[in-house]
């Protein structure tokens, strides 16, 4: 990757994906020796929720960076293959996934990974927060800003995709949780719900060489 003009924080929401932490932060560190990584850990048993983990890293990088890459764990930036460069709208960079055969898997797809600003994060007001387990977070917070009027970005990008098992085919539960995340994703999105109402607890913060990862609780 060419050098940045700009700092670059990763936020990476995290729980029980050992075998992918293992090489994704050599594999950034590699590409952006400068940026710095925040694995937004989720404590406990309950349904993981990553849009809330999004806003609750957020609320602790703020103004530790310029720009911030909304970043999957599973999945790997190609050497050359992904536009870093400063994003001037909320930007979705990871168009071209090995999982989904470099392609989008529906047109308005916004997740994998997101470069923005601070301003793009608070002018929607971050994620909604009541997208536990699997889905619809990401649809959400693309329907924002379209909703808002504000504008989005969307570069070629070409990303590697770590294998793991998809659970929420597999478990009734979260399946119930997705089902009830896909009709809350129909009505309109109430903008007082997100960063301003994030409740969550950080409790510790753990500094490594090479990444900071946050213990939160929700």
């Amino acid at each position: 990757m060419k050098s940045l003009e700009y700092k670059l924080a990763f936020l990476v929401p995290y729980r029980n994906r050992g075998q992918h932490l293992i090489r994704y932060i050599p594999h950034y560190k590699s590409l952006f020796p400068n940026a710095d990584i925040y694995i937004v850990h989720q404590l406990g048993n309950a349904p993981f929720n990553r849009g809330m983990l999004l806003n609750a890293g957020f609320l602790y990088a703020e103004g530790k960076a310029d720009a911030f890459d909304l970043s999957d764990i599973d999945m790997l930036a190609v050497d050359g293959e992904v536009d870093y460069s400063f994003p001037l709208a909320a930007t979705h960079l990871a168009s071209a996934a090995s999982q989904y055969n470099y392609r989008m898997p529906y047109p308005t797809y916004f997740s994998g990974h997101v470069l923005l600003t601070s301003e793009h994060m608070r002018s929607v007001n971050g994620f909604y927060n009541d997208y536990p387990g699997y889905g619809c977070e990401d649809d959400c917070f693309y329907r924002s800003f379209i909703d808002k009027g504000l504008p989005v970005e969307r570069r070629y990008g070409k990303f590697e995709s770590l294998p793991h098992d998809r659970v929420v085919d597999k478990d009734p539960a979260l399946m119930e949780l997705f089902n009830r995340n896909w009709e809350l994703l129909k009505k309109p999105r109430d903008y007082s719900n997100g960063l301003s109402s994030c409740t969550h607890t950080i409790r510790k913060v753990h500094s490594f060489s090479e990444y900071t990862r946050i213990d939160v609780e929700l």
